[in-house]
């Protein structure tokens, strides 16, 4: 399938003051209103992926926009040098020159993908299986079936049926990392698959708060230990 892709790269005016949830609340405020306007025409309007994602990656704040949310933030963007909601103002540093396609689906080929940001792929019940499981066989095996998973929901989500099943294969590590004042297991490392996946897509939860986002990278063999999950905790 084909997909309207949209990307700014921005820059917050106060760094310090800058609070990327409110700047994440304006978008979503905003595109509810685009969307509204727009009720007439919602023939390929996708209604169960996030079509606004805001990403911090590294040092660099990106704003992609997918299917209607590229129409919405093309028109936001054009002919602006900032982007403000009165209280947090960010600078266009640098926009796609109009809205492009990329293609999206199972591939004769496959398609190395890294992992930007962390990837949270496990609820608490599998948080807490994946914890029981001894030895890095067991866990590799287990996230393979997550992975697998979560690339399934991201075509559902995107209403793309796949012709044949999703394939793919990971070499992952796992950290503990601070969210929301829990610990919280999460994921990165890179993985291979039949999917074709345009770049600053997410997976897994809460995308729209970017995690998940990966990457297509050359398609270099990832040496063994690369994968080496840290030992068991305890």
């Amino acid at each position: 399938m084909i997909l309207k892709i949209f990307t700014l790269t921005l820059e917050p005016a106060k760094p310090v003051q800058f609070s990327l949830t409110e700047f994440r609340s304006y978008l979503t405020g905003k595109l509810g209103e685009y969307t509204a306007l727009h009720k007439e025409s919602t023939a390929g309007f996708i209604h169960r992926y996030p079509v606004v994602q805001c990403k911090q990656i590294r040092n660099s704040l990106i704003v992609m926009g997918i299917s209607q949310g590229a129409d919405f933030l093309f028109l936001l963007g054009e002919g602006r040098k900032e982007i403000s909601n009165g209280n947090t103002a960010c600078t266009i540093l640098e926009r796609d020159a109009s809205v492009r396609t990329e293609e999206f689906g199972i591939s004769g080929t496959t398609f190395t993908y890294e992992f930007l940001t962390p990837w949270l792929a496990l609820n608490q019940q599998n948080a807490k299986k994946f914890y029981d499981l001894k030895g890095k066989p067991d866990r590799d095996a287990f996230m393979h079936r997550i992975l697998v998973g979560n690339l399934e929901t991201l075509a559902k989500s995107l209403d793309y049926k796949a012709p044949v099943p999703i394939s793919c294969e990971a070499k992952l590590k796992f950290r503990i990392d601070r969210i929301d004042r829990e610990n919280v297991i999460v994921f990165l490392g890179k993985f291979r698959t039949n999917l074709r996946i345009p770049d600053y897509f997410g997976i897994g939860q809460s995308v729209s708060q970017g995690f998940g986002t990966i990457r297509c990278i050359p398609d270099i063999p990832v040496p063994e230990d690369e994968g080496d999950a840290p030992p068991d905790s305890g």
